[in-house]
């Protein structure tokens, strides 16, 4: 069970606001409920709720593990099984996905005001890339840490001690922004003030401030932002476009593919 942290007030105002990107600035956790539900019904299994939060938040490799054991594979096919998910999960991904609910203009207002604002992923470039596209705030992060970024990745610390260290921020006065357990494990430990976003209300998140969205006045007021702020050039929190995003050539999708043939030694 998570450990509920201490009571401590957020940094006023911080030196840095680091994201988190799939399921905290983009609502990316349908997708991935309907690419999991795919290979699991490949493999002749029922995806669950227990699957989920086992699942959510996970870099790919942990993913590949976590899924040879609910599966039943040899450890070795770890990295085929992350390989399917990740294919999977593309391929409903490309089909659009909306942004959280207040979180482009959050993320913009934050930009206006000049606070050093930063993505910290466990999720590869190719999703990261294709998010911040298509909500058009690229623009709004100078600086972007990926799965490809760290050899430890969430819940080890590490990519939010690079993300603060890349903006000049001390992570004892910044701010992250999770919604997972790994993720909020990970910006604790390096010190950093905590604000938990779940996308479903029953997944438990030991952060320091917890909210049920972008929007909410109290997570608002944590940073420092007026509720009734608005930035100088609002972007609607619309979905994602179709054909918005450029993948690399070995991650083009056209349709979803299906996993590859059963893996056998079960």
């Amino acid at each position: 069970m998570s450990h509920v942290p201490p009571q401590r007030r957020p940094p006023a105002p911080p030196d840095a606001v680091v994201f988190d990107c799939d399921g905290t600035l983009v609502d990316t956790e349908i997708c991935w409920n309907r690419a999991y539900t795919t290979l699991f019904h490949h493999y002749g299994r029922t995806f669950t709720a227990t699957d989920h939060a086992t699942l959510i938040g996970q870099p790919m490799p942990v993913v590949g593990r976590i899924l040879t054991t609910i599966l039943g594979f040899p450890i070795h096919h770890s990295t085929r099984l992350a390989s399917d998910i990740l294919d999977l999960a593309l391929a409903e991904l490309a089909t659009g996905a909306p942004a959280r609910p207040g979180a482009i203009h959050l993320v913009r207002t934050l930009a206006d005001r000049g606070y050093r604002l930063a993505v910290a992923s466990s999720a590869p470039h190719t999703l990261v890339h294709q998010h911040l596209v298509a909500t058009r705030l690229t623009d709004a992060f100078p600086v972007v840490l990926c799965a490809e970024d760290t050899d430890h990745p969430k819940p080890h610390p590490d990519i939010y001690l690079q993300a603060c260290t890349r903006l000049g921020a001390a992570p004892a006065r910044s701010i992250a922004i999770e919604d997972s357990p790994p993720g909020v494990l990970a910006a604790r430990t390096a010190g950093m003030y905590v604000i938990g976003v779940p996308v479903h209300p029953d997944i438990a998140l030991a952060a320091h401030l917890t909210a049920s969205d972008l929007n909410a006045p109290h997570l608002r007021t944590a940073l420092g932002v007026l509720t009734g702020e608005t930035p100088a050039c609002p972007v609607e929190n619309a979905p994602m476009p179709r054909g918005a995003v450029c993948y690399p050539q070995e991650a083009t999708h056209t349709g979803q593919r299906k996993p590859q043939q059963p893996l056998g030694g079960r």
